[in-house]
């Protein structure tokens, strides 16, 4: 198997990493991403078939949503199959569309899988956001949808699920704010939504203000509608240079030269 393909296997992978093939399959890809209004975008879903034996996915079918969870607006683009992958891990079926966007920014892209003999599809996404971050720049604001797609009114439940390569857990937070009120939105802290109600989000992400490794932080929004996984995004940071030393930074008050790391849903001066 290539770490670069979606893997189907007999049985579901765990609950941890079923959720995050949800938003962050390897295996798929959007070019150029973000979106350019008027320009083709490429989008591909490479599959590889660890069950042992044949498999059939008699029907795949991609839905583009705007950067968000729980939104009902989307577009279909054809499906195809059926396609018969054989019992090889090693080799790798390419399916490939064309989408022409209407619109600007960054997209959810999901696809349904109904293979033959499952009784539920398999659904993949590429729910990601990938920031190439100047030398200079250490705090990001990213926006997103929270949505109830139900019919009935929920409870929305968020969780955070940070990491880094090239910075200490102390040298970076994230959290998720609402614009419309400007309050911070703690994880585990219900948010109630009406039927099809959608709210508009911040995921804000900051770095070390003097830090000077290139790096790259990976901020997972994950979202419970009531007690069912909805979906998450995948918000990734990379600085690819490192910035100049602290002391070419010129003195500066102690107090700045700290990231305090205060919980996420405590407000503080510089939110």
């Amino acid at each position: 198997m290539t770490r670069n393909a979606v893997s189907l296997g007999q049985t579901l992978p765990p609950e941890e990493v079923w959720r995050r093939l949800r938003f962050a399959a390897n295996g798929l890809e959007i070019v150029p991403n973000p979106p350019r209004v008027g320009e083709t975008v490429s989008i591909r879903l490479l599959l590889c078939n660890e069950a042992g034996e044949p498999l059939t996915v008699q029907k795949a079918t991609p839905r583009i949503y705007y950067f968000g969870m729980g939104s009902l607006k989307h577009e279909n683009l054809p499906a195809l199959g059926p396609v018969t992958l054989p019992a090889d891990p090693s080799h790798i079926e390419a399916l490939s569309w064309q989408w022409l966007p209407s619109a600007s920014g960054h997209r959810c892209l999901r696809v349904s899988l109904e293979i033959e003999g499952w009784s539920e599809p398999w659904v993949v996404g590429c729910n990601l956001n990938v920031i190439n971050a100047p030398a200079d720049a250490y705090r990001w604001a990213v926006p997103f949808r929270l949505g109830n797609p139900t019919e009935k009114a929920q409870p929305l439940r968020l969780r955070l699920n940070l990491h880094s390569t090239g910075l200490g857990e102390e040298a970076f937070r994230a959290w998720v704010e609402l614009p419309q009120d400007g309050s911070r939105l703690v994880p585990g802290q219900p948010l109630w939504l009406r039927p099809h109600e959608e709210r508009e989000a911040l995921l804000v992400i900051r770095a070390h203000r003097f830090a000077t490794e290139a790096f790259e932080l990976v901020s997972d929004v994950e979202a419970w509608l009531g007690d069912t996984f909805l979906d998450g995004i995948r918000v990734v940071v990379q600085r690819s240079a490192p910035v100049a030393p602290f002391a070419a930074l010129g003195t500066q008050p102690l107090e700045e030269s700290l990231l305090i790391s205060i919980p996420v849903g405590v407000r503080d001066s510089e939110a």
